[in-house]
């Protein structure tokens, strides 16, 4: 019934907190890992803000293009169903 279904959740999140608990304790006896760790946070930051620009700047100059191209042999050739 009802209290088989949550004996199994009660456990399997018990399982999952012993996985974390093993990470702290390794994080723990590793410091240069969590150096590691934190260091790779960083620059994820900073590579998601230079991909969120270079899409922002592909999307403006597509839209240049198409505006350039409209009307034009090549826009009507390659492009005819871009709006």
């Amino acid at each position: 019934g009802g209290l088989g279904n949550a004996s199994i959740l009660r456990i399997l999140r018990l399982l999952r907190l012993s996985r974390m608990m093993r990470m702290v304790r390794l994080l723990r006896s590793m410091p240069e890992l969590m150096i590691l760790i934190k260091g790779i946070a960083a620059a994820i930051r900073s590579v998601a803000f230079t991909i969120f620009l270079l899409l922002v700047m592909i999307y403006i100059y597509a839209i240049i293009f198409v505006q350039l191209t409209r009307g034009s042999l090549l826009g009507d050739t390659y492009f005819p169903s871009v709006p």
